[in-house]
Formats: C-alpha cells, sequence, structure tokens
C-alpha cells in the first residue's frame, strides 16, 4: 500500500472508527490480523496484512477464516487489546507505517498502548508497544545478531531502517468512485489481486496434484505392461512341458537339463531344455505346466487391470484439463474435492483452506457457516452443528446448508440475524435468481444426516420458514 493510498484511508479510518471498541481479534492466517470493532455506524473488521506484496491497512467485506485455536500472537492481542477503544490512527512521516493508539481500563487505571503496522512489503510487521515504546509482542521476531532493528519482547523499538523504494503501482490503480470511500476502493482492489494470486497458487497445487497422480498411473501402466509380455511368454512353457512329456522315456532324477526332441517341426529338432535336479520326471513336466497356467491366470487379470488404468489415465488428464479451464474458486472447490474423493490428494483437517465451508460473520456478530459442496454441507451438520444453532436450506431445491452459531452464547438471536442467513441460503442456492425464495431453518438438533445417503442429504423433522425477496 503506498503512502498516498494509506493516507487517504487513515483520513476514512478515523472518522469510522475513533471512539470504538475492539470486541475481538482474529488471526486468519501467518501474515493477517483482523480486529472486529463496534463503532458508530455498526460492527465493522478493520484488516492488518503483511502480504509481501499486497501489506494494506483497511475494512473489509471479505470473509476470512477463523482457526479453532488462536496463534500466538492473536492469543497475546486478544490478553491485551480486546475491550480496548481505539483513540486515533495515525501515520509515521508519510511513510507506510500506521499507529493505532488503544485505551484499555477506566478512571485511573488505564493502560494505553500502540499498534504498530508496518506495510513494507517483504519486511512487514505488526507490532504492539507499551506506553513507553517497548516491544511486548509481534507478529515477527528479529534479534539482535540478524537485523539491523531488533523486534523483540522487552525491546525499544529502534527507527526502520531504509529500505529500496517500492514502485507504488497501485497509487494509479486505485480510484475512488463518486459514490465510493477509498477503503472501498482499496479493499475491491486488494481482494481482486489476493483472489487471484491465491487462484493461481490453488490451480497449481492442483495440477501438480494432477501431474503427480499421472505419472504414477503411467508407471504402473508401464509395469502392467511388464507383466502382460511375461504372462504371455510363461504361457509358452505349456509347449516345454508336452515336449518332456513326449520325451518322458529319456527323463531322470538328477538330471539338470534334457536334449528333447521337438516333434512339433518337420522336421523334428532338438532342444535343450534345463531341468531342476531335485525333481523327478513327472514334477519336472507339472512345474513347466504350472507356470502356463500362472502366466495364463495373470494374462486375464491384465487384460481387465490394463484397461481399467488406461481409463484412470484419460480421468486424470481430463480433470487436469477441467482445473486449467477453472472460472471460478466455486469450480477448483469442486477440482480439489474430487482429487480427495479419488485419493490423489490428502485431506488436511487442519487447514481450513480446504474445509469446504464458507465462514462470515452477521450484523450483529453471530458466525455464519455456509457449505460450498455436499460434503461441506456434513460438516456443518455432523461436525459444526449443536443443540442451540440454528440451520438453514432453501426449500425444495439444491443448495448450501447455513447454520447461525448461536450454542453457548449469551447473546439473544433476533430476526435479523436469522433473515441474513436465510437470504445466504438462498443466495447459495438453484433459486438464487427468483424473485422470491422460501427458507426453512429449525434447531440443528431436528437435522439428520440418513445412513448411508449421498453427501448433503438430511431430514429434518420440524421447521418454520422465512421468505426471502430478491
Amino acid at each position: 500500500m503506498s503512502p498516498e493510498l494509506l493516507k487517504e484511508v487513515i483520513a476514512e479510518l478515523n472518522g469510522r472508527l475513533c471512539g470504538g471498541v475492539v470486541s475481538k481479534v482474529h488471526q486468519p492466517d501467518g501474515r493477517d490480523i483482523v480486529l472486529k470493532v463496534f463503532a458508530r455506524g455498526g460492527q465493522t473488521h478493520l484488516l492488518i496484512s503483511t502480504h509481501p506484496l499486497f501489506s494494506r491497512l483497511l475494512l473489509t467485506e471479505e470473509p476470512f477464516a477463523n482457526p479453532a485455536v488462536p496463534k500466538r500472537f492473536c492469543a497475546f492481542l486478544r490478553s491485551r487489546i480486546n475491550d480496548s477503544r481505539i483513540e486515533r490512527i495515525s501515520q509515521v512521516d508519510a511513510e507506510r507505517i500506521a499507529l493505532i493508539t488503544l485505551q484499555k481500563g477506566r478512571g485511573t487505571d488505564i493502560e494505553t498502548f500502540t499498534l504498530r503496522a508496518e506495510l513494507t512489503g517483504k519486511s512487514s510487521n505488526i507490532i504492539l508497544l507499551d506506553a513507553d515504546g517497548a516491544v511486548l509482542d509481534a507478529l515477527r521476531y528479529f534479534d539482535e545478531e540478524g537485523s539491523a532493528r531488533p523486534v523483540m519482547p522487552g525491546v525499544v523499538l529502534g527507527p526502520l531502517p531504509p529500505g529500496p523504494d517500492a514502485a507504488q503501482k497501485e497509487a494509479q490503480a486505485v480510484t475512488k468512485s463518486d459514490a465510493g470511500t477509498w477503503n472501498e476502493a482499496a479493499d475491491r482492489y486488494y481482494s481482486g489481486l489476493i483472489a487471484a494470486e491465491r487462484s493461481v497458487l490453488r490451480r497449481g497445487k492442483l495440477l501438480r496434484a494432477c501431474r503427480g497422480a499421472e505419472a504414477r498411473c503411467r508407471r504402473k501402466l508401464d509395469n502392467l505392461n511388464g507383466d502382460k509380455a511375461r504372462a504371455i511368454r510363461e504361457q509358452d512353457y505349456a509347449a516345454i512341458g508336452n515336449m518332456l512329456l513326449a520325451n518322458f522315456k529319456i527323463l531322470k532324477r538328477g538330471m539338470k537339463e534334457v536334449d528333447a526332441v521337438d516333434y512339433t517341426t518337420d522336421p523334428p529338432a532338438t532342444v535343450k531344455i534345463t531341468l531342476d535336479e531335485r525333481l523327478g520326471p513327472k514334477e519336472n513336466c507339472e512345474k513347466y505346466f504350472k507356470r502356463a497356467r500362472k502366466g495364463k491366470t495373470a494374462l486375464a487379470m491384465l487384460e481387465e487391470r490394463i484397461p481399467a488404468t488406461e481409463r484412470e489415465l484419460e480421468y486424470i488428464q481430463n480433470l487436469s484439463y477441467e482445473i486449467e479451464a477453472a472460472e471460478t474458486a466455486d469450480d477448483l472447490d469442486a477440482a480439489e474435492e474430487e482429487l480427495m474423493e479419488a485419493g490423489y490428494m490428502k485431506r488436511d483437517e487442519r487447514a481450513s483452506e480446504t474445509e469446504p465451508i464458507r465462514r462470515s460473520t452477521s450484523s450483529e456478530g453471530f458466525e455464519l457457516l455456509c457449505g460450498k459442496s455436499g460434503p461441506g454441507n456434513d460438516l456443518i451438520v455432523k461436525r459444526y452443528g449443536k443443540d442451540g444453532d440454528i440451520w438453514f436450506h432453501a426449500k425444495g431445491c439444491p443448495g448450501s446448508h447455513v447454520l447461525i452459531k448461536v450454542a453457548g452464547r449469551a447473546k439473544e438471536l433476533t430476526m435479523k440475524t436469522i433473515e441474513e442467513a436465510a437470504a445466504l441460503a438462498a443466495k447459495h442456492s438453484k433459486a438464487a435468481n427468483a424473485a422470491r425464495v422460501e427458507v426453512i431453518y429449525t434447531d440443528a438438533c431436528h437435522v439428520r444426516k440418513p445412513k448411508g445417503a449421498p453427501p448433503g442429504t438430511v431430514t429434518v423433522s420440524e421447521y418454520k420458514t422465512v421468505v426471502i425477496k430478491n
């Protein structure tokens, strides 16, 4: 984010957030911090990102992951600045550094903190300082040996060392519309860049999985074809067995080889045949017949496995083409799910990026979950839905399952949040473009997945209905 754009954004943030209260801190990944702030106009989310290419500070409406276990820095921030009040937001000397001044407590027992956002590309950092400018904690640590400026708990923070000038392309790319704000313009701009980067990375990851699966499949096919060639050769052992039977009278135990006459040729020819000296004549004949039968059995099996492997190879190649041609995140989600179902990618339950669920927050602060696919809908019903949570689905048509996480919260659920969740269920359904969509909702305890049913299929014992008008 350029200093010029940061200046415009901070001016708007001061008007919007000063006096607001930080109600929760989230850390969706290793480089972003999101502050949930209640201020004039309601709840909003302030994003501080240390992305090496797209470091930024702005209000965002983009959904973000909320890991079940907070990371170290997130947990520390929660312990210090949850329920703190934003006093002001300022910029340091027209640089890409923002200071968020926070106060916590009442009367004479007030603590002052500064959350410092250094939006300097690869060296970006987020640092929490006390009233004396000492580091309490930071997203990234730098010790005295490895950095010109140490960033460690207890160290008084020094000035940022000069870095190379960065080309500020967004200074020209981000333009504010007449009806919008600089925050909205920056959020749109960076959301597009992040989405494009994420799409490229995901597409590359899926294509690598496809290439690996294709390479394994080709090796398997080569091995099977080699086995087939051996099986065909082994069928020739039946002719050797018959030749030994035709020369049975000259066979004796202890012979290592025999010059047998092949009576199938004209004129008959002499053929040298290797024998097992430990076996008698009958056993040596049977040994060759057994190898021939084994080759015949293997050949029958291989004639089934080779075409099946060829079909699998064609399937992988088609899947690779679909990934290359994917236009939306949902297309990539579907391809990733297909790769995992086929066993070409491992499932990582810990990685929120691979979990087929959209997460967002209602205007009143309730967490909303929305399934992206059949397996995602199953997760909502089987893993996340607890008694007291509210489940939604567009009535009578395919669509995503939506869940309001209510269980264990003291805050009372209102019709406003119910309508927001219902609108989300309508939006992610086959009836999304209809003028009027009926959405059913009920306590999660009334929703069950029948045993053996396809992904996303449930039974609902009782429900209410709300109508969403588009």
